[in-house]
């Protein structure tokens, strides 16, 4: 029985882990070919690699916590990036036709809200 129970707390553990948010280094890579986009050069709309990143981010942030945590890392990513247009950031998930939602992300971003 004990063995049972401790099985039953590693699946556990492990399921969780499986979902959990993805890390900052991931958030990073997904959303790297959105970079042009967001710093507002000359496209009008993300590239597909750009919406495939997105796409596996919305995929991944399931939960308030998980899209907390993906805030964070692209409110980390972006403060290194030089000039960019906040709104852009938010308008990903449209232009990419998914239902994510991003806020504006800046420095003053809250992203418990």
């Amino acid at each position: 029985m004990t063995r049972l129970i401790g099985f039953l707390a590693v699946l556990l553990f492990l399921s969780s882990a499986a979902n959990s948010a993805p890390s900052c280094p991931t958030v990073t890579q997904q959303v790297a070919p959105c970079l042009s986009f967001v710093k507002g050069g000359s496209d009008t709309k993300p590239s597909e690699e750009c919406c495939k990143g997105v796409k596996e981010l919305s995929v991944n942030a399931n939960s308030r916590p998980d899209r907390e945590a993906v805030c964070k890392c692209l409110k980390q990513m972006l403060s290194s990036v030089g000039n960019y247009n906040p709104s852009q950031v938010s308008l990903l998930p449209k232009k990419c036709g998914l239902s994510l939602n991003l806020p504006p992300i800046d420095k003053n971003t809250d992203c418990s809200k």
